[in-house]
C-alpha cells in the first residue's frame, strides 16, 4: 500500500501568508512607481509650460513695441482698444494671446483697469485722495505729506500710520505710481472720475458718450473703424456740448480738469498668456512705456 504524507494545516497557512505578505509589497512598489511616474511626467509638463512662456512673454513684449509706434491712432486709446484680444501663432501649435487693460470679474460684471486711467499716488492732491474708497481726510493728508512719496509702488502705502489692508483693498485698483498724472478719459472707471471731482451726471454723460460716440475717420476714403469715445482732449468740453446739455457748473469742472485729462495711456499694463499644444502657460502682467520701451513692471502667475 503506498505511503502517504500528511502536512499540518498551518504549513499551507504560513505559505498563504507569505504569499499575501509578498502581493502586498509588490502592490505598495507598484504604487510607488506609479506615483513616480505620474510626478515625472507632471513635472516635465510644468517645466515645459514654464520653459515655454517667458520667451513667448518676450516675443510678445518685442511685437508690441512694434505694434504701438505704427499704431493706427497715434493720438488717442479707447477701450474697446485696449481691452480687444489679439491672438499671434507662432512656431508649431505655439501662440500667446495678449490685450493692454486688466479685465476682472466683479459683482458689476467685468471691471476694466487701464494702467493710463488710473490716480497718480505721487501727483494726486489731497481732495481727490480723499474722494478714494478707503480713504478719510487724515489718511489722505499723511499720504500727501509722507516722506516716502514719491512712491515705487502701490505697496509702500502701508508704510503710512493708520494704512490697513482692508482699506488698500478698496483703493488699489484704482491707483499708479507710473506717469506723470495724466488720466486717459476714454478708459477712466466711474469711480475715478468721481474721485476727481465730477459731479454723478456729468460722469454718466461721460461714460454714455464713451458708448455711444463713435470717432469720425479724417480720411473720408477709409472705411476703418476707430472705435467709439473721445479722439482729442481739446475738443472734450465740445463733444460733450454736442452729445448733451451741459451746466455750467460741470463746464467749470472740466475746465479744471483738462489739464490732468488726456485721451492716451501713456503707460499701459500689458497681459500676456502664452499657448503650447493648446495649454495655458504662466500669465503675465507687465507695465510698459511704450514711447521708451521701458518694462517698468513685471509679475507672473
Amino acid at each position: 500500500m503506498p505511503r502517504q504524507y500528511f502536512y499540518p494545516q498551518h504549513n499551507q497557512a504560513s505559505i498563504l501568508v507569505v504569499c499575501l505578505w509578498v502581493i502586498m509589497i509588490l502592490s505598495m512598489l507598484g504604487m510607488g512607481l506609479t506615483g513616480l511616474v505620474f510626478q515625472e511626467i507632471k513635472f516635465t509638463k510644468v517645466y515645459q509650460r514654464i520653459n515655454f512662456s517667458l520667451p513667448a512673454a518676450k516675443a510678445a513684449l518685442k511685437t508690441v513695441f512694434y505694434l504701438r509706434q505704427s499704431d493706427p491712432t497715434p493720438g488717442f486709446d479707447t477701450l474697446g482698444e485696449l481691452t480687444e484680444e489679439n491672438t499671434q501663432a507662432l512656431c508649431a501649435d505655439n501662440s500667446y494671446k495678449y490685450y493692454f487693460a486688466d479685465k476682472n470679474n466683479s459683482a458689476d460684471g467685468i471691471k476694466v483697469i487701464d494702467e493710463g486711467a488710473l490716480i497718480n499716488l505721487n501727483t494726486a492732491s489731497l481732495d481727490v485722495l480723499k474722494r478714494l474708497p478707503g480713504m478719510d481726510e487724515d489718511l489722505a493728508e499723511s499720504i500727501v505729506n509722507s516722506g516716502a512719496r514719491p512712491f515705487s509702488s502701490i505697496h509702500e502705502v502701508f508704510l503710512i500710520e493708520g494704512m490697513s489692508k482692508d482699506k488698500f483693498i478698496l483703493f488699489k485698483d484704482l491707483v499708479t505710481v507710473y506717469g506723470s498724472g495724466k488720466i486717459n478719459i476714454n478708459t477712466a472707471s466711474r469711480t475715478v472720475l468721481l474721485a476727481l471731482g465730477l459731479d454723478n451726471e456729468l460722469v454718466g454723460a461721460i461714460l454714455r458718450f464713451r458708448q455711444e460716440y463713435k470717432i469720425k475717420n479724417p480720411d473720408p476714403e477709409s472705411t476703418e473703424d476707430l472705435g467709439y469715445g473721445f479722439s482729442s482732449a481739446n475738443k472734450i468740453i465740445d463733444d460733450l456740448r454736442s452729445f448733451t446739455s451741459l451746466g455750467l457748473r460741470q463746464e467749470q469742472e472740466l475746465l479744471a480738469l483738462l489739464s490732468v485729462f488726456d485721451v492716451k495711456s501713456e503707460y499701459l499694463r500689458f497681459n500676456i498668456i502664452p499657448y503650447s499644444g493648446g495649454r495655458e502657460g504662466l500669465h503675465y502682467s507687465i507695465v510698459i512705456h511704450p514711447a521708451t520701451k521701458k518694462i517698468l513692471s513685471w509679475n507672473e502667475y
